[in-house]
């Protein structure tokens, strides 16, 4: 496995970023989420170059320029303040109580991403390096009843998720049948987990969130006639949520599951993922029931579904859908067009978006 950051990638991301001082804060990013990979030195030495090669500005404008970008949502007064306790190369304690466990710790490209405007087809917020929210899915891998009998199996299954997960860098954070939590890839960077996916919040617009937003998966099968999230896992979620909010200040309406995000751009539909498209404990976790929120997917980009879709989710999430749905045909008819019309200019909308987030980025969805 290996455990390096190409140099080229970075100078060719750096390179596409037009604003010195963005660029700068790119490259400090990447080296910092690098400084735990082994091997490092071939390419540090040439990222190191790459920022004598910048023109710094004085420190009253750098702070002045890092002060623009603005912040995500602030934490309310309910959510308490979590700070790390002990920290060793095995493991991270919190003040809440959660230990997150870092034997199957991995590194990853490091996180970068541009912000779009809500409304707007073109990428022309400001790029950050910090997640804005969280995406939480269920793994569908192998499971053994959950009974002591099965303890020795359980582990094994636990075991195999965690080594497969780290291998395609596939979250950031796993919660295994036994209510412990793994993480992944390390926060600061990418993890592949939501790949074609939108989601918007009052202000952005947000595509391919595997950059965006922190990835949780529950061990857990909709295959089984068990439920997908047992008591210990609600327990290790509820704590994790309230360290991650509290330290990134996420915005609980970007708390979403894989069902509400995933789409597929080859037909315009939503759903490809469905995964927690019914009966994720919002409420239980502290946060709102994000499953009524309109689906941006359809009321900004005019995506659409079909009747697995709605086979494969409950009657909570398809309060949003309706909503959603409700919000296209009102502002279709503020346009003086009809609901096809509209839908078809929303998804030409998507597909600008896309390739306008192509091009800044320089790096291809996923």
């Amino acid at each position: 496995m290996s455990w390096n950051v190409p140099s080229a990638r970075i100078e060719r991301r750096a390179q596409r970023i037009s604003d010195p001082i963005a660029r700068l804060r790119y490259l400090r990013q990447a080296m910092r989420a690098a400084a735990n990979r082994r091997p490092v030195w071939h390419w540090l030495a040439p990222v190191v170059l790459a920022l004598a090669a910048i023109p710094l500005a004085s420190d009253t404008n750098l702070r002045a320029h890092l002060n623009s970008v603005p912040a995500p949502t602030q934490r309310t007064a309910s959510q308490p303040d979590v700070w790390l306790v002990e920290q060793t190369s095995q493991y991270e304690v919190y003040s809440n109580g959660l230990r997150i466990e870092r034997r199957f710790e991995v590194a990853n490209e490091p996180r970068w991403y541009a912000l779009m405007e809500r409304g707007s087809a073109a990428a022309t917020g400001p790029s950050r390096s910090e997640p804005m929210g969280i995406v939480f899915h269920i793994t569908e891998s192998d499971q053994a009843p959950f009974e002591a009998e099965q303890n020795r199996n359980l582990k094994r299954l636990g075991r195999d998720l965690l080594l497969y997960a780290r291998s395609k860098r596939a979250y950031h954070f796993v919660i295994d049948r036994f209510g412990r939590v793994f993480r992944v890839v390390v926060e600061s960077d990418v993890a592949n987990h939501a790949g074609h996916s939108v989601w918007a919040d009052t202000r952005w617009t947000y595509l391919s969130l595997n950059a965006s937003f922190l990835g949780v998966a529950f061990e857990a099968s909709t295959r089984t006639d068990e439920p997908p999230m047992n008591q210990a896992q609600l327990h290790a979620a509820k704590i994790l949520v309230a360290m991650l909010a509290d330290k990134y200040h996420l915005s609980p309406q970007n708390c979403v599951t894989h069902a509400q995000v995933s789409v597929n751009p080859s037909n315009m539909r939503i759903g490809w993922h469905t995964d927690w498209g019914t009966g994720f404990p919002f409420q239980e976790l502290g946060l709102p029931n994000n499953y009524e929120s309109p689906n941006p997917a359809l009321s900004i980009f005019g995506f659409e579904y079909d009747d697995s879709y709605r086979t494969a989710t409950g009657p909570d999430l398809w309060r949003g859908i309706t909503s959603a749905e409700e919000q296209m045909r009102e502002s279709a008819a503020q346009h003086g067009m009809t609901l096809t019309a509209y839908r078809t200019s929303l998804q030409k909308k998507y597909r600008q978006a896309i390739s306008a987030l192509r091009e800044r980025s320089g790096t291809e969805e996923n």
